[in-house]
């Protein structure tokens, strides 16, 4: 028996790395429930990630694959030593010559220092293990530090400047080739890191368009810097999606107000219609474990709460002992929630998005007559129960503005190719069926009814719904157009 929609809703992005290369661990993590692979190229290299796109796409035709791009980097350089202790109160210069470092002196890679970094901002190395204060500064090239969070000091390790403002392009030209080889090897979405202003994401948008305009990608901006989180209303408006990127952003800004960020990025991706994926250390002691903590479980089932669409797998499915068992728990987790009388509850509430400030010029901006059908077709399906919402979309963006209002009932988005399916792969509540017809301006809305019917025909009474509202725009499937709902009688 055919499976018509996936027993959770909340989406689930898988990392593949050395772990889970192989084609049997990558069957394994899709048939277990991750929806998109992502190719994180911080690490590895292009050949090794030609290969597993070439995987991928051998076992399955609808996970989504996304390349994480590495954005700047900035970094320590090498030691006179192994490691380099520095202890509290130490004075440090740090300076932007090639030298190696000693402990008095740290090489940064970074060509701004002396411009970008004032005196009493922070600088933090290694994740954060290591904190020092600017005290001065001594030429364009050098500032005297103070150590505040002594640490051991290893080569090559980030280095992030939470309190500047900085000259570094956000995409570099690594990245710009990075995007050439995703285009050019059909990946589906691209994740852009050091996102600081929506000009970064607007950037990337043009590069594709211009040297692939036949292609359409998803553009995800991770919101992991502190300029991010400022912009992020602004950067929501021009990004496809976005990424609560934990990590870096724990780093820049103080750990306790991550969960607060967490539910204000989720909240105005929702108020901007827009996928949000929720990622790092999910379920982290699973690299060695065999099952979650009870703490990471509750992270997993909060963000759910908080109206996430997707969450992701870093290490766990990278370089874990259990890439496999730790996608089998995130699905159980997420069904468990799902399933749960708390998560209807909230569930029902989730479309009263405040991401804005109350601005009614950015209401007006949302409340156009798409947005206002897709609210109709999801207040018919809590009317009419045992209902699904079927979205006839060509672009996919019928299906993203229902799947925004987070409906209880199943989307069933009938799109035109398996690249629009594979678009819709983050987004909450999404299944995709493909009829190639609706790219066609003179498709019949019943050839659609008699899809839809088909699809619930020889399940049995107590599987079908008893209603499909149908919801698209005329011409069928054309994008933006958004325009009618239509009722019809399953059973």
């Amino acid at each position: 028996m055919r499976v018509l929609f996936e027993s959770k809703k909340v989406k689930i992005v898988a990392t593949l790395g050395p772990a889970s290369a192989d084609k049997t661990t990558i069957k394994n993590i899709i048939k277990n429930g991750a929806n998109v692979l992502r190719l994180n190229f911080s690490h590895g290299d292009p050949v090794f990630f030609a290969k597993l796109i070439k995987n991928i796409r051998g076992i399955s035709l609808d996970a989504g694959i996304l390349i994480d791009l590495p954005g700047p980097k900035i970094r320590t350089g090498g030691l006179s030593k192994e490691e380099i202790f520095l202890n509290k109160g130490a004075k440090i210069i740090l300076t932007g010559k090639h030298v190696v470092s000693d402990g008095k002196t740290i090489f940064i890679d970074y060509p701004y220092l002396g411009k970008d970094i004032k005196p009493n901002s922070l600088v933090y190395i290694d994740d954060g293990k290591i904190k020092l204060k600017i005290i001065d500064k001594i030429s364009e090239y050098e500032l005297l530090s103070e150590v505040l969070t002594p640490g051991t000091l290893k080569p090559e390790k980030g280095v992030n400047f939470p309190d500047a403002v900085l000259s570094i392009p956000s995409v570099t030209e690594k990245d710009m080739e990075y995007l050439r080889f995703g285009a050019e090897h059909n990946v589906d979405m691209f994740a852009v890191s050091f996102v600081r202003r929506p000009e970064d994401i607007i950037s990337v948008k043009n590069f594709l368009k211009e040297n692939y305009p036949e292609k359409d990608f998803l553009i995800i901006a991770k919101i992991e810097k502190l300029e991010a989180v400022r912009n992020v209303k602004k950067i929501a408006g021009v990004a496809d999606a976005l990424m609560v990127a934990r990590g870096d952003l724990g780093v820049e800004a103080p750990v306790e107000n991550i969960p607060i960020e967490q539910k204000n990025i989720i909240s105005v991706a929702g108020f901007y219609k827009k996928p949000v994926v929720t990622a790092t250390q999910m379920l982290l002691s699973m690299v060695e474990n065999e099952s979650p903590t009870r703490a990471e479980v509750t992270d997993v089932s909060n963000a759910i709460f908080d109206g996430t669409d997707s969450v992701m797998l870093s290490e766990e499915t990278a370089i874990g002992k259990h890439p496999v068992l730790t996608v089998r728990y995130m699905s159980k987790i997420i069904t468990a929630t799902e399933n749960s009388g708390i998560f209807n509850k909230i569930n029902r509430g989730l479309n009263n998005h405040c991401g804005s400030d109350g601005n009614d010029k950015d209401r007006k901006s949302i409340a156009d007559v798409s947005s206002i059908i897709a609210k109709t077709a999801v207040a018919a399906s809590k009317l009419l129960g045992g209902s699904v919402i079927v979205a006839i979309t060509r672009s996919g963006y019928t299906a993203n503005l229902i799947s925004s209002l987070k409906p209880y009932a199943p989307i069933l988005a009938v799109v035109p190719n398996e690249r629009v399916k594979r678009k819709l792969s983050l987004n909450y509540g999404v299944t995709c069926i493909v009829m190639e017809g609706i790219a066609d301006e003179t498709i019949n809305l019943k050839d659609v009814i008699n899809l839809t019917k088909n699809r619930f025909a020889n399940i049995g009474k107590n599987k079908s719904p008893n209603y499909a509202i149908l919801t698209g725009g005329v011409p069928i499937g054309e994008p933006g157009s958004t325009d009618f709902i239509k009722i019809i009688k399953i059973k």
